[in-house]
């Protein structure tokens, strides 16, 4: 809603007389209507650069992390010998166990 002009006259002389007794106040006052560090956020070109810096923060990370892949494996692993396949013992043990109970000459 705009203020009339007589409206407007009157709040200007206000301001003068607040400015003219009290001017270390009306310095305070003032500074409300400037736009603070954080107005540049809103405007939509801070929204753009900070969409922007989000996705690039992202992609750096998620390349790190596939980058990082490789060494997951790497651990601190300590050589205990040769692996044996746990799975090729008991193929053994029963293909013995049928060479012992088959007879020999037949």
């Amino acid at each position: 809603m705009a203020l009339s002009m007589d409206e407007q006259r009157m709040l200007a002389e206000i301001e003068r007389r607040l400015a003219a007794e009290d001017p270390g106040l009306a310095t305070r006052l003032s500074s409300f209507r400037r736009p603070g560090p954080a107005a540049g956020l809103r405007s939509t070109r801070g929204k753009i650069i900070g969409s922007l810096c989000t996705i690039v923060l992202l992609a750096v990370i998620g390349l790190t992390v596939y980058a990082m892949m490789p060494f997951r494996g790497q651990g601190s692993r300590t050589p205990t010998g040769p692996r044996q396949s746990t799975t090729s013992q008991p193929v053994v043990s029963q293909l013995r166990q049928t060479q012992a109970s088959t007879p020999a000459g037949g």
